[in-house]
């Protein structure tokens, strides 16, 4: 999410950005000092941590009822994968990566271009979920955004998941970021197995582990139609991501090689959109017409070689897309 910042230019050495401050006169900022320069480098380090080829394990559980009348699923969701965690973008404040999923079939294993992470230091503004497919902007203070990251998700095809603000933490060694409680989209788990709920509230942690790292959930489903709030129940997740040196991932550097300029066309298209208004929305689908087989059928493939531009993009996928002030 492209978002305009007034923030200093760290120690050359560092070649990153500084922290902002808020204190004194807007045209003569404050030099951070050198215990938040240093704070600074370590949430760098701990998000650029999270890059690398990994052996992933998906295990989620609802842990108890909140309502009366709803009974627990009782089988865990369990799978494991094997994924890359690209940088694709790394400027100043801002860091974009890219996870590119390898399933094994059986018989051959596939590609599947897999969520995003875009990484914003102070940022005063996150896009929040409200439920179908649309999100609305909120603003945040530079005294409440100072010293915190925001963590925007995108969906396989670069549209908006969620965005969470949270605060990196690394003490006793240990780097830990904890979300606030952030309203999402069901998970792809459940979203085609569901309709009982229809947003997931969840305050969401990444941990750098000596060997990887982890993505950590505590969700809450929750029932948001008919004027009624109300949730359901509770669930525990825990995606690990454990590095691994053996496994042969040349067909992820294949497709990102032929896809990333696509991909890049895609993530300006939906920035622009997000840019557009306070309230982005999307439809599913113009009468007979799919979003997903759209953007699908303008990505490169074995018949289709070229990089659909951002004029071929804009031009396909924006009739799916209405703006509200």
């Amino acid at each position: 999410m492209m978002k305009n910042k007034s923030i200093l230019s760290l120690l050359s050495i560092l070649g990153i950005a500084t922290l902002s401050c808020p204190l004194g006169y807007a045209d003569e900022p404050q030099s951070p000092s050198s215990e938040e320069l240093a704070t600074f480098k370590k949430d760098r380090a701990a998000i650029l941590a999270m890059v690398g080829e990994f052996k992933v394990s998906f295990k989620f559980h609802e842990t108890y009822g909140i309502k009366d009348d709803y009974k627990l699923k009782e089988k865990i969701y369990n799978e494991t994968a094997h994924e890359i965690v690209k940088v694709v973008e790394d400027t100043e404040n801002r860091i974009v990566l890219q996870h590119l999923l390898l399933v094994d079939h059986g018989l051959e294993e596939m590609v599947v271009k897999h969520w995003g992470q875009v990484w914003t230091f102070e940022d005063t503004e996150v896009l929040e979920y409200q439920g179908g497919t649309t999100w609305k902007k909120r603003q945040i203070t530079p005294t409440e955004a100072k010293g915190t990251w925001t963590q925007y998700v995108t969906q396989t095809d670069d549209s908006p998941r969620y965005e969470s603000q949270g605060t990196w933490n690394h003490d006793g060694g240990s780097s830990i970021w904890i979300s606030q409680e952030t309203p999402r989209p069901l998970p792809r788990r459940e979203y085609k197995k569901r309709k009982d709920y229809d947003v997931l509230m969840g305050i969401n942690t990444h941990a750098i582990s000596a060997n990887g790292w982890i993505h950590a959930q505590a969700n809450r489903k929750l029932v948001k139609r008919d004027g009624k709030m109300e949730y359901l129940c509770a669930e525990r997740g825990y995606n690990t991501y454990e590095r691994i040196e053996s496994h042969d991932f040349s067909a992820v550097h294949k497709y990102w090689e032929s896809t990333a300029p696509f991909w890049s066309n895609m993530r300006t298209f939906w920035n622009g959109q997000i840019k557009k208004s306070d309230t982005l929305s999307y439809h599913s689908k113009i009468k007979s017409k799919s979003l997903g087989k759209t953007i699908r059928s303008l990505a490169p493939s074995k018949d289709k070689k070229s990089t659909a531009t951002l004029e071929e993009i804009t031009t396909a996928v924006e009739p799916f897309v209405h703006q509200k002030s």
